[in-house]
């Protein structure tokens, strides 16, 4: 995985950089055995020969603009007059976007009628939403009354009784403080307390039985691993994770946030730079245009943490070619501050595993001392990546993540070190995409992230889980039977089923620097459409836990079978009324159609059966358990990130 687009300058002042370097100096960088004494390097070279090499300033407002955001504004009262609500929510999301900061007031008419809007979509907590940012931007006075209504009319609509009553008493007092004329103040004075009247009754009649309404958008998140899961660890494999017990198909196995995450630059307009979902209320930053925030408490989060850093260089560094690699390794060090860098300096890289894993998720130490295969890279790919590093510090430097020069060789080396973490062991945050609802649709990466619990599992080109995403929120589903004490493995993006043995190897060692000995690849199954329909692999129904497989072909005239493995005798007649009374085909498709009728949790339970119904008689490969995993990750795939353009 390359950390730099093919477009952009930094390959430009690479080849600067490079020419500028003598023989006798490039080969001082070959003598460098750590990533401090390149970042040293590096750093030496360009202070010599360059002095400042990338001078540029940070902007702030670059894009902003009043009279534009001004014009988005009201061409969503227009689609509000004509009672064309999602049009006029993207204005007004549009119009927040464009607005420069220090314009509060206008801020908080835009959200005000935005809030109008959603209520009309009856998107009544998004409203509510809005309703609290207007009056936290000093919203006027005399306009409070129409807030307080509208908010009384969300929990209305949300059968929250309570608090309709309470924000229809608030409209009450909120009515003094208008520039109604008299008429009208009268009218809104008898409607409001008509309402709190008759919100009065309902609530004396229904007391006892009312419940607090819970607030959807505020769901925290519970982060999950299974019992049965742990991690081994040998010298040639590394840490990876393992079951205790037998595993079924559809089972939840992990629930996890990201260590860090970022969104692509081409998502960057339509997802949240936080949680990576995708934006329906839009919330800006007020200084740039480079990010967007799918909430207040996003928004809030990202500006208090990593975007005062990294606000008014985000358009320089995609410029310079720096993809979701490079930023994700910026991320990872501006979400933390610098005393939290330099409190865990002497730690780094001397922690157990044990001790490791029970730290936070958010822990820096924690993805430390993930696999960098550093050993592997030679002198040219070092220098590289130690100057993309050195760009990345200059950004940091320039924010004032830092002020001490004794620090800058620290952090490069936190920067080359992420760079290399990074690109083995980052994760693709996906969504499903459709053109339109009838469509399959495509798994489309919209993001990267660093998981500290998913990294630990290893790869086979036949997986025992596949992935989804809830934001940047990893979930993990099996997708067949796992006995106890079997390694249970991911996929690195190269499934048997799609590519012969030699492309999946080749691509593996290219790409994760391993020679891949899964059972797949040792026993060189054949794809998906290689598999011959003719040729049946029963289970060796003689020994238990025998679990060999006996090749049975319509050619063979026989009714029992010697295995090879525990000399036992199957009687095949035995497994073909077994395999009949799976009733393979009437599940499938029942399966199916439960997908197709999008009740996806009745889907998978009904894949899972009829897999497990399948393992009892028969030895993968085989095409009908390869369809129903398929079943699986599609329906998984649904729980997760989606979005149609035609609705």
């Amino acid at each position: 995985m390359e950390f730099c687009e093919e477009q952009g300058f930094f390959h430009q002042d690479y080849e600067n950089f490079r020419s500028a370097i003598s023989d006798d100096e490039f080969r001082g960088i070959y003598r460098c055995k750590t990533d401090h004494e390149r970042v040293l390097f590096v750093n030496k070279v360009i202070a010599e020969q360059f002095g400042d090499l990338w001078q540029f300033k940070r902007q702030f407002d670059l894009g902003k603009s009043l009279p534009e955001a001004l014009e988005h504004k009201e061409q969503g009262n227009k689609a509000f007059q004509y009672e064309k609500w999602s049009a006029a929510v993207k204005c007004y999301n549009k119009a927040c976007h464009l607005l420069p900061q220090e314009n509060d007031l206008e801020m908080s008419l835009i959200v005000a009628n935005r809030s109008a809007a959603l209520f009309h979509l009856n998107k009544y907590e998004h409203a509510l939403q809005d309703i609290e940012l207007a009056l936290e931007l000093k919203y006027p006075q005399d306009m409070h009354y129409k807030l307080m209504e509208r908010k009384a009319r969300c929990y209305f609509g949300m059968k929250d009784l309570p608090n309709a009553f309470e924000y229809y008493t608030k409209t009450y007092d909120s009515l003094q403080y208008s520039n109604l004329s008299p008429e009208k103040r009268e009218k809104w004075i008898k409607d409001t307390q008509k309402m709190i009247i008759d919100l009065e009754l309902r609530i004396a009649n229904v007391r006892k039985y009312l419940e607090p309404v819970k607030n959807s958008l505020m769901k925290k998140f519970e982060p999950y691993v299974d019992k049965a899961l742990y991690f081994d660890c040998t010298e040639t494999e590394g840490r990876f994770a393992r079951t205790r017990i037998d595993l079924r198909p559809n089972h939840v196995l992990l629930r996890q946030l990201p260590h860090a995450a970022v969104v692509t630059g081409e998502f960057c307009e339509s997802h949240c730079d936080h949680c990576c979902r995708r934006v329906e209320i839009l919330f800006s930053c007020p200084r740039c245009m480079d990010v967007i925030y799918c909430s207040s408490e996003c928004q809030k989060t990202a500006q208090e943490s990593y975007h005062r850093f990294e606000c008014g260089f985000l358009s320089y560094l995609k410029n310079s070619g720096a993809n979701v690699v490079a930023m994700l390794a910026l991320r990872i060090v501006t979400q933390k501050s610098l005393d939290y860098f330099v409190e865990i300096k002497d730690e780094l890289g001397s922690l157990g595993s044990e001790e490791v894993d029970r730290l936070p998720v958010d822990d820096y130490r924690r993805i430390y001392n993930f696999v960098t295969h550093s050993e592997g890279r030679d002198t040219e790919e070092s220098l590289k990546w130690a100057f993309m590093a050195a760009l990345l510090n200059t950004v940091l430097s320039l924010g004032y993540f830092y002020r001490s020069r004794y620090l800058d060789s620290y952090i490069g080396t936190l920067l080359l070190h992420n760079l290399q973490v990074v690109t083995f062991n980052s994760h693709e945050i996906s969504e499903l995409q459709r053109k339109s609802p009838r469509d399959t649709g495509i798994s489309v990466c919209i993001g990267a992230g660093l998981y500290p619990t998913l990294v630990l599992f290893n790869h086979s080109c036949d997986p025992g889980i596949t992935r989804y995403f809830v934001g940047s929120a990893v979930f993990v589903r099996t997708v067949r039977n796992i006995p106890a004490g079997s390694v249970v493995a991911e996929n690195y993006g190269q499934l048997f089923v799609r590519a012969p043995r030699h492309e999946r190897r080749k691509s593996l060692k290219k790409l994760y620097k391993f020679d891949c000995y899964c059972q797949a690849c040792y026993e060189d199954w054949p794809t998906f459409f290689d598999m011959n329909p003719s040729v049946v692999r029963f289970r060796c129904a003689a020994t238990e836990g025998c679990e060999n497989g006996l090749i049975y072909t319509e050619r063979l005239d026989q009714n029992v079978m010697k295995c090879e493995k525990c000399n036992g005798i199957t009687d095949v007649n035995n497994s073909f009324r077994s395999l009949k009374d799976t009733c393979l085909l009437q599940r499938y498709q029942e399966a199916t159609q439960l997908y197709e009728q999008r009740e996806y949790e009745r889907a998978l339970s009904k894949y899972a059966a009829l897999m497990t119904s399948m393992d009892e008689v028969l030895v993968k490969p085989y095409r009908e358990y390869h369809l129903c995993q398929q079943g699986i990750r599609r329906c998984s795939l649904e729980l997760g990130n989606k979005h149609t353009e035609r609705v």
